[in-house]
């Protein structure tokens, strides 16, 4: 395997300098070995560690807020310092001295770069009150809810910076480059989580594969609690929703156990293809467990323990109900990813996480057959990724200097059988409304005439051998596959005066059913303005994309025998890297009472991916076109607490282009317009959210407006091509002649007068153009809503809190994509209302 084949290589890759650290110094600037160093945060609680004999202090994991670093030693006056940590990494010098030093620290983005780029700090406060608009989702709901450049799509999926599904997860330093909405894998309770960080600017050397957006995420730990603390919640919502969930974190200077559980159960754990969820129960559960063992003052180790499962009915539409259609899937879990952490002085150190992750998903179709409808499935998948990643970093004068390496064995098992159950779906014959005639008997194009029908331009023969409504057999498929990638980087940000330049290289191998490598620099400079208080950065990235792994073997099969041979694709072709140029360049600037900032980007590929749908089912895979331009433009202003207010705006237009032909995956229409925008382009999306807490115990309440100027909806591209589509599509966006509305019974194949769709901004006969005026989901402005209270009974220990979320609170009839590609139809949620109970000690 790659894991064996490269281990001997000497390499490195990134590490981000830790949370807080700093060295002890007396008044001659010599170091204090033994000074007991504090950690004290807003609330109280505190933290101790001693430096060791070269005077060193480290505390590797810190959430976003206030705190008070304390140093004392025999024979010296208490040092103090007052820091704001707001995701940038700190290092302090304390010095002890015979009065006490008291200093004021006040970080911001020119501490340790004059502009970084563009990125989005989600403290724990956000995380716990902002409202949850996927439950199925929440990690990806929170990333919506809180970052620019994101377009929302259903279940919790998002796409970032005009790209579909680019983004990288890093969990405590375990990279995670693999699908995670709830149709391919289980996401982190964020019970379990602490902070995280959304970079949405030029990616860093450490950074692979998916780059568009980079989520860095932390989880809580029971180091230091020497009294244990935790908390027990349960809600009750609409759609029949329940939910629990506990968390407990204990420990010692030495040992710490952080322990998260949570369980939910929904009427619409999924969004719905209808308004009315229809066959939508579902219920998930997560176990999270964070063991940390501090050996010594520069020796720390910490292991990750997680499993889930879920179960999930595939919601219907009411066609799909009347035929008593039953598809269900379940997804199952588990990750185990060791760690430690050596410092070996003031200057530098290193980290080696391991991790072992798994995802199964399972889909399962109806009792009968032809209760699915266009098509049966059967599926099973498995995705393991096992690998090791090892980073050193070292900070001295003007350098700060990250290095290392990451080796990793992806193994994909897939299996599936399908078949066709609707005569209707591909017939190869139309009626005079244009609509497919479902008489079974019908097998080629010349009985079209015979009959007094149209021939279909769109039947693919290829299909009839595995259409069962005209004799045709199911389908099936078994393949495995292993993926082995490898990376080493280097990188150093050089600080000269008010300028700092990053100078980094990154070396990727790619070896699963294509073979690649590459060389890729990624190089920059920030300059910081003294006069304007702006620090200014411009970039460059070479980056190597890599396919989706997920139904990568399906999406790859050619030849004698292959999936594309056997269903009767046009096409087929095995999938390989791509190559992506990316500049960037934007500003950041502190304020009195915001922090603002912008960025523009442009990304220019070769080999761009994209997923499909295979027979308009749930079983979905890559594809890969020529190319790709994507631009656009992002900007957020946080607010600084002010008098109990804070918040965030954030806003950004991005526009994204595919290019035909396909070069990669199963083709089963026409070839690819030479240029079209693809269903995860849109244009104006914005983020405002206001918090207000009444003094410290106080009640609170978080307001959330989220704009959304739609997808590209590809299924309809003009008034001809909606007027074919079955009554219960028509009434899903609202198509209308005049003041008359489709329904399910009742479709609209004819119109004297304006035809029109709520839900659809469908271009005017003749205007559409697959760029510049494509088809687009209608703009939608939804508001969600979080108030309650803490500590209810006001007592030092043991708080009582209430709240109540209402998402969608004026009720807008939303849809978030319409016969995608990717997703299907789903609505956004209608109005719920959620009263949850919480008990912390």
């Amino acid at each position: 395997m790659l894991l064996q084949a490269l281990a001997s290589l000497v390499n490195a890759q990134d590490l981000r300098p830790a949370p807080l650290s700093g060295i002890v110094l007396d008044s001659a600037g010599r170091t204090v070995p033994g000074a007991a160093v504090t950690l004290i945060t807003g609330h109280g609680e505190a933290r101790r560690i001693t430096t060791g004999a070269d005077g060193f202090f480290l505390f590797p994991q810190l959430e976003q807020g206030d705190y008070r670093v304390e140093a004392a030693a025999a024979g010296f006056a208490t040092a103090s310092s007052q820091v704001e940590y707001r995701g940038i990494p700190l290092h302090m010098r304390l010095s002890l001295a015979t009065e006490t030093l008291q200093t004021r620290m006040t970080v911001t983005a020119t501490m340790d770069n004059p502009a970084e780029p563009m990125h989005q700090d989600i403290t724990d406060r956000q995380i716990d009150r902002l409202p949850n608009t996927s439950l199925s989702s929440p990690f990806s709901s929170l990333v919506t809810a809180t970052s620019p450049g994101v377009a929302a799509d259903s279940n919790g999926s998002f796409h970032p910076l005009g790209d579909h599904a680019e983004a990288s997860f890093e969990l405590d330093g375990q990279p995670i480059t693999d699908q995670q909405s709830r149709a391919f894998s289980s996401q982190i309770s964020l019970n379990a989580l602490d902070s995280a960080e959304v970079r949405e600017g030029a990616p860093a050397a450490d950074v692979g594969d998916k780059t568009s957006m980079v989520i860095l995420a932390h989880t809580k730990s029971g180091l230091d609690q020497t009294v244990p603390r935790g908390n027990i919640s349960v809600t009750r919502g609409s759609f029949h929703t329940s939910s629990a969930s506990a968390s407990l974190a204990a420990g010692s200077a030495t040992f710490g156990s952080f322990t998260a559980l949570d369980a939910i159960r929904s009427g619409r754990f999924l969004d719905t293809p209808e308004i009315v969820p229809l066959h939508a129960n579902g219920n998930g559960g997560n176990l999270m467990e964070r063991l940390d063992y501090k050996a010594n003052a520069q020796t720390a180790f910490q292991l990750n323990l997680s499993a889930s499962s879920s179960w999930f009915q595939t919601p219907n539409t009411w066609d799909q109900q009347a035929l008593g259609q039953n598809q269900r899937q379940t997804v199952t879990s588990f990750n185990i990813a060791p760690q430690s952490t050596h410092v070996f002085d003031a200057h530098h150190f290193i980290r080696t996480n391991l991790w072992v992750r798994q995802d199964r998903i399972r889909y399962y179709p109806s009792g009968n057959v032809y209760s699915d409808t266009p098509a049966w499935l059967q599926q099973t998948r498995r995705l393991t990724n096992a690998g090791i990643r090892s980073t050193y970093a070292y900070n001295r004068g003007r350098h700060n200097i990250t290095a290392g390496v990451e080796l990793r064995d992806t193994f994909l098992s897939e299996e599936f059988a399908t078949g066709l159950t609707d005569p209707a779906w591909n017939s190869p014959c139309l009626r005079s409304d244009g609509t497919d005639s479902p008489d079974p008997a019908l097998r080629a194009s010349s009985q079209c005439a015979a009959s007094g029908l149209r021939t279909n331009p769109d039947f693919l023969p290829g299909l009839l051998a595995i259409d069962l409504t005209r004799g045709g057999q199911i389908y099936s498929f078994r393949g495995s596959t292993t993926i082995g990638q490898g990376a080493s980087f280097v990188q150093d940000d050089i600080h000269l005066g008010n300028f700092t330049l990053t100078a980094g290289l990154r070396f990727d191998l790619y070896r699963g059913l294509a073979r690649n490598h590459a060389l890729q620099p990624r190089t920059g400079v920030a300059y910081h303005s003294s006069l304007l208080h702006t620090g200014f950065h411009v970039d460059y990235s070479r980056i190597m994309i890599t396919p989706y792994n997920e139904n990568l073997i399906v999406a790859s099969s050619n030849g004698p025998g292959s999936v594309s041979s056997s269903l009767g694709a046009g096409e087929s072709a095995v999938l390989n890297t791509g190559g992506r140029n990316q500049f960037n360049t934007g500003f950041e600037t502190p304020t009195r009472h915001f922090q603002i900032a912008g960025e523009y980007f442009w990304k220019f590929t070769r080999g761009a991916y994209d997923f499909d749908v295979l027979l308009n089912s749930p079983l979905t895979f890559p594809t890969q076109f020529r190319k790709s331009k994507i631009d656009g433009g992002m900007i957020r202003a946080n607010l600084n607490p002010l008098r109990g207010f804070s918040g965030f705006v954030t806003a950004s237009h991005v526009r994204s282009r595919l290019f035909g032909p396909e070069t990669g995956g199963i083709s089963f229409s026409a070839p690819y317009s030479n240029v079209a925008r693809p269903d995860h382009d849109q244009g104006l999306a914005a983020n405002l959210n206001i918090h207000y807490q009444h003094g410290r115990r106080g009640p609170w309440v978080n307001a959330d407006w989220r704009y959304d100027g739609g997808l590209v909806a590809v299924a309809v591209p003009d008034i001809a091509s909606a007027l074919r589509l079955s009554g219960d599509e028509q009434q899903q966006i609202g198509l209308h002649c005049d003041l008359l509305f489709a329904t399910v019974n009742a479709p609209l194949r004819s119109c004297p007068g304006m035809v029109s769709a709520t839900r659809i901004r469908i271009p005017p006969p003749g205007a559409e153009n697959d760029d510049t005026r494509p088809p687009r989901i209608a703009v939608r402005n939804t508001i969600d809503l979080a108030v309650g209270m803490d500590d209810l009974f006001h007592r030092d220990e043991g708080h009582v809190g209430i709240r109540v979320e209402i998402v969608n609170l004026t009720n807008v009839p939303g849809l978030y994509n319409f016969l995608s590609t990717f997703a299907g139809t789903h609505f956004i949620s209608p109005r719920a209302v959620t009263i949850g109970l919480r008990y912390s000690f």
